[in-house]
């Protein structure tokens, strides 16, 4: 009898440690789903949206020599996310030997924040960064900037250039893009900003991996279906050529 009672003092004991254990444990945390290497790049356009849509050109009287054309790599939109105050921004040149300038505004564009003058050496795809050596005013999260290639037509004539424009927005990432993007395999952050809808930077992590890996299939087929998604099948197979 005293057997029985001591065990049953003892199941006791144990049930009710039993149940003080759940809380002495710390609350459970939500874990953002991880991001799987093996996921196909589907970039998820934001919802947001520029004054006027994207053009081909603006010639303003411009007589450009034959098969001369400049055309911006930006969403349908016609404005695309960053998160860095150093964006890269690109331009399929369909000729070589063609003098372009790449200027950077504020969005009434009555201030310059970066300019740059480009030889284009072969027809392509050229990006243009944005070095911190050469702003005049930093990219601030939450404004928008108006960025221009122009070709000259007539370099003592400026009036007539050639202008292609697109819009850019900086933002802040928020907590579970920081997390995504502090891992270290550059597949993981460009997944990460395609899902995210950041334009720039998916573009420009992108031509990084391919420059690093010209004959890989792979990245070559996840640029064209990335520039395809946008309606820019007409330079989805062109060459990346410079960087500047």
């Amino acid at each position: 009898m005293k057997r029985f009672i001591h065990l049953a003092a003892l199941a006791i004991a144990i049930f009710a440690i039993a149940l003080t254990i759940p809380s002495l444990l710390p609350p459970m945390q939500a874990v953002p789903a991880p991001i799987l290497l093996s996921q196909n790049i589907n970039f998820k356009p934001p919802d947001v949206t520029a004054p006027d849509n994207r053009q081909g050109g603006t010639h303003r009287g411009c007589q450009l020599r034959d098969g001369l054309s400049i055309t911006p790599l930006i969403p349908d939109s016609n404005i695309g996310l960053t998160l860095t105050e150093s964006p890269t921004f690109f331009v399929y040149v369909s000729q070589p030997a063609a003098q372009v300038e790449f200027v950077l505004l504020n969005e009434d564009e009555s201030e310059v924040v970066y300019e740059s003058s480009l030889k284009i050496d072969k027809a392509g795809i050229v990006g243009v960064s944005i070095s911190e050596k050469g702003k005049s005013k930093n990219i601030e999260v939450g404004k928008r900037y108006v960025w221009s290639f122009a070709l000259a037509c007539d370099p003592q004539e400026r009036s007539g250039d050639y202008i292609v424009k697109g819009w850019m927005q900086r933002i802040e990432p928020q907590p579970t893009l920081k997390s995504d993007l502090a891992n270290a395999d550059p597949r993981a952050r460009l997944i990460a900003y395609a899902n995210n809808g950041i334009w720039y930077d998916t573009l420009a992590t992108l031509a990084q991996m391919r420059r690093r890996a010209p004959d890989d299939a792979s990245l070559r087929a996840e640029w064209t279906k990335l520039l395809k998604s946008q309606q820019l099948e007409a330079i989805a197979d062109q060459p990346l050529v410079q960087s500047f």
